[in-house]
């Protein structure tokens, strides 16, 4: 490898074609030892560079070196050229050993490395083998597909991934939704509570229920409810629920309906505490499960009489009939 002195503004940052400023989220806090070590001893190592059959300098490792170098106003830095014949595996190697903290931080930061890797014309047998089994990734026949298709998500809504820390199944979950609603619900973000397994229900259930009822996104937010929900002065939190539940009351009415039928039945008793009647809520079992927690023996009898009651026995009979 040619170690030679290149003039600063020859190398290629942001423009070369290893740069990770489009494929990686990285993490921006205090001066890292490498910086403070710069100022103190200067720039120790070269940096890497690829060198490309037109005489162009790609930088691959040392992006905070050649920064620091235009901060100091050096005009040549000591740069290790690759040559062109390099293969291009071996560079995506050495930027998976140089960023691999920050590659597995995440597993949209994972997806976007294995898209950069296919952008770079790795083949897809050394990425699935080199790269998805270190990354724990259990790869079939379209899942470099599927990276692809992560990949395309809007760029603040994969941020927002990366800081929750989506997993795989819930990233390919959002590219079945359409971008639209994907940019609504993340500009919902400044005065909702979302999580990931939130983001995932509500983002699936209004993507629903807008295509049954061939409603558009604009008409769903202007509903007067919704507006109200986001309009309150309810806390985050509870704006975030009371959403949830209208979206999901909208997406499932019959199954909200008998639910609510179920809970009335259930409320009209005034069991006495302790006495818990509960059900399957998605209606798919025929079941009710009643179920008594006693800590005062003389609250036993009183127990028994409650549930042998015919009220009971009826309310009951009438829940397994809605089931």
């Amino acid at each position: 490898m040619d170690t030679q002195y290149l003039n600063i503004h020859d190398v290629l940052v942001d423009d070369s074609q290893f740069s990770v400023k489009d494929y990686l989220f990285e993490s921006f806090h205090a001066p890292t030892c490498h910086i403070t070590s710069f100022d103190t001893l200067g720039i120790l190592y070269p940096i890497i560079v690829f060198g490309d059959n037109k005489k162009r300098y790609h930088l691959v490792d040392g992006r905070k070196r050649v920064q620091f170098a235009k901060e100091m106003k050096e005009p040549r830095i000591r740069a290790a050229i690759l040559p062109a014949s390099t293969p291009v595996t071996d560079m995506i190697t050495l930027i998976f050993c140089n960023k691999r903290n920050e590659i597995e931080s995440s597993i949209i930061n994972k997806v976007q490395f294995l898209c950069l890797a296919m952008a770079l014309n790795a083949s897809d047998s050394w990425i699935l083998q080199s790269l998805c089994v270190p990354f724990e990734f259990k790869p079939h026949s379209s899942f470099l597909q599927e990276c692809e298709r992560i990949n395309s998500l809007p760029k603040k809504l994969k941020l927002f991934c990366h800081e929750k820390k989506f997993s795989f199944k819930q990233l390919l979950n959002l590219t079945l939704c359409p971008e639209q609603l994907l940019l609504q619900i993340i500009n919902w973000k400044s005065c909702l509570h979302l999580t990931a397994s939130l983001m995932d229900e509500i983002t699936s259930n209004l993507r629903d229920y807008l295509r049954r009822e061939n409603k558009s996104l604009e008409d769903f937010v202007s509903e007067q409810n919704v507006q109200e929900i986001l309009d309150s002065s309810l806390s985050p939190r509870d704006k975030t629920e009371k959403l949830r539940q209208l979206i999901y009351l909208q997406r499932f009415p019959i199954l909200s309906e008998k639910n609510s039928l179920i809970q009335n039945t259930v409320g009209d008793l005034n069991l006495p505490k302790g006495i818990d009647i509960s059900w399957d809520r998605t209606l798919e079992n025929k079941n009710v499960h009643v179920s008594f927690n006693i800590s005062d023996p003389s609250k036993w009898r009183n127990f028994l009489d409650t549930l042998s009651s015919e009220e009971v026995k009826k309310a009951i009979e009438s829940i397994l009939d809605e089931l």
